[in-house]
C-alpha cells in the first residue's frame, strides 16, 4: 500500500449566503465574463448563457423589489435562489476541470474569477532538517498529526515560486532525502495533509550539505 498523500484538491469558496443581491448578481457576471471563450471551459456547466439570463431575471426581480410592492420580495428570492443553484453548479464544474491536473488547478480556477477556499489546516510551526549519514542525504522531521501526511519540498532559489520541487511525501513524519549534491545551499519547507485538506507551507530552513 502506498504512503504517498493525496494531492489537496483546489475548491472554490463562492459563500453566496454572506453577500447580498447586487453582490451576487455582479459575481455572476464577472464570471461569465471571464469563462466566455476561456480555452479551459470549452462547455461550462450550466450554459453560461443560462447563468446570464438569471441574473437578468434576478436584477429586474431585484429593482422590482425595492417598490416594496406585495409579492416582489417573494419573487426576487425566488429569482435569487435559482441563480445561486446555478452558480454553485458552476462552481463544481469549474472544480472538476481544474483538478485534472493539481500543478495547474490554482491558475484555472483563478482564470474565472471565483475566490479559491482557503487551506483550512495550519502549517507546522517548526521542522528539522540535518545532514544525514551518507553524501547527498538529509534527514527532515517535524511533529507528527493524526491521521496524516506530509510534503516537504526543496529549492536552490526560494525567491523563484516555480523551482520549489516535491522532495519526499509520505504519512511518516521523518524520511530521508536522497541525491542531493554536496556543497551546495538548499531550502526546505514542509505542509501537511489531512482532512481538512493540504496546510500552507511552513517557514524555510536552508541547509548546507557536507
Amino acid at each position: 500500500m502506498s504512503n504517498r498523500p493525496k494531492v489537496r484538491k483546489q475548491m472554490v469558496a463562492l459563500k453566496l449566503y454572506t453577500k447580498s443581491v447586487p453582490q451576487i448578481i455582479a459575481e455572476a457576471n464577472l464570471y461569465v465574463q471571464k469563462m466566455t471563450g476561456n480555452p479551459s471551459f470549452p462547455n461550462p456547466s450550466p450554459p453560461l448563457t443560462d447563468i446570464s439570463t438569471e441574473s437578468a431575471a434576478l436584477e429586474a426581480a431585484f429593482t422590482i423589489s425595492l417598490t416594496r410592492a406585495k409579492g416582489t420580495a417573494s419573487q426576487m428570492h425566488a429569482y435569487k435562489k435559482t441563480l445561486c443553484s446555478s452558480l454553485k453548479g458552476l462552481a463544481a464544474y469549474v472544480e472538476t476541470i481544474a483538478n485534472k491536473d493539481p500543478d495547474t488547478a490554482e491558475a484555472v480556477i483563478c482564470s474565472t474569477g471565483m475566490p479559491l477556499k482557503k487551506p483550512s489546516s495550519l502549517p507546522p510551526k517548526e521542522f528539522s532538517v540535518k545532514q544525514g549519514p551518507v553524501p547527498g542525504n538529509v534527514i527532515v522531521n517535524t511533529k507528527a498529526i493524526t491521521k496524516g501526511a506530509y510534503i516537504y519540498q526543496l529549492s536552490t532559489t526560494p525567491d523563484n515560486p516555480a523551482s520549489w520541487t516535491d522532495a519526499y511525501k509520505n504519512a511518516k513524519a521523518k524520511g530521508s532525502i536522497y541525491g542531493l549534491t554536496p556543497g551546495m545551499r538548499y531550502y526546505f519547507r514542509v505542509a501537511t495533509v489531512d482532512t481538512n485538506g493540504e496546510s500552507a507551507w511552513s517557514p524555510q530552513i536552508s541547509l548546507v550539505l557536507n
